[in-house]
């Protein structure tokens, strides 16, 4: 937690009268890009340098919110000590993914979702 997000907690709490905040289990926004989304997402980008615009038009999601979960997967990349290594070949927009998925005998057309174009076969 930021030293802004505490000084705005303390302020809010004494306005409480000091008493905890109240939230539910599992109250909150839910995010847009599940985790298997996110890290899909950071696989295409630093594997395969699909550019973000790119990315987020195949999850239908502004390009602001795949450079946020590819800033928190590099974090986290970098906290395990983890890389992703750049593959062979480098792809520069939607149309590349899709020849590339065909060139594995991935059909794409029939599994309508994301996450299947990488069943382990790219």
């Amino acid at each position: 937690m930021t030293l802004h997000d505490r000084q705005r907690e303390a302020s809010l709490a004494k306005r409480r009268g000091h008493r905890p905040r109240l939230a539910a289990p599992g109250a909150g926004r839910r995010p847009v890009l599940t985790l298997a989304d996110r890290f899909l997402a950071a696989i295409l980008h630093y594997r395969h340098a699909l550019p973000q615009v790119a990315i987020a038009a195949l999850f239908h999601v502004r390009p602001e919110t795949v450079s946020k979960c590819l800033r928190d997967v590099r974090q986290l990349l970098d906290q395990a000590g983890a890389t992703i290594q750049p593959g062979p070949r480098r792809l520069a927009s939607l149309q590349d993914l899709y020849d590339l998925a065909r060139s594995s005998d991935i059909d794409i057309e029939a599994q309508g979702q994301v996450s299947v174009l990488f069943s382990g076969k790219l």
